[in-house]
């Protein structure tokens, strides 16, 4: 998103036959965690962003209303900011920390 990691974009592209991906990138300000996994129509990610930072996170979803963070709705998540509606995807704006999104029902 910006020089020296200080905004990050998580934005996963969930492909035909894949149900899974595990990725993690050591950047200056610490590790950058994407998990995501995919069970029927549901998808569940695990996202962790480093210290002094912050992130863009696409979570792939019909409606935003249904995507959780932690088992609330995501929106109302402390460090979890909606930010739109962009091509089935819900958009979040997170500050530095660990989230776990699950979205009931993948586009």
């Amino acid at each position: 998103g910006s020089p020296g990691y200080k905004t990050i974009v998580v934005k996963p592209v969930i492909g035909e036959g894949l149900d899974w991906a595990k990725t993690s990138f050591d950047s200056i300000h610490g590790p950058i965690v994407s998990n995501w996994k995919r069970e029927g129509g549901k998808l569940t990610m695990d996202v962790t962003i480093p210290p002094n930072t912050t992130a863009t996170v696409f979570v792939p979803a019909k409606d935003a209303a249904g995507v959780t963070e932690s088992g609330k709705p995501a929106g109302e998540t402390e460090g979890v900011k909606f930010l739109r509606m962009e091509n089935d995807r819900a958009v979040y704006q997170v500050s530095a920390g660990s989230y776990g999104f699950v979205s009931p029902s993948l586009p």
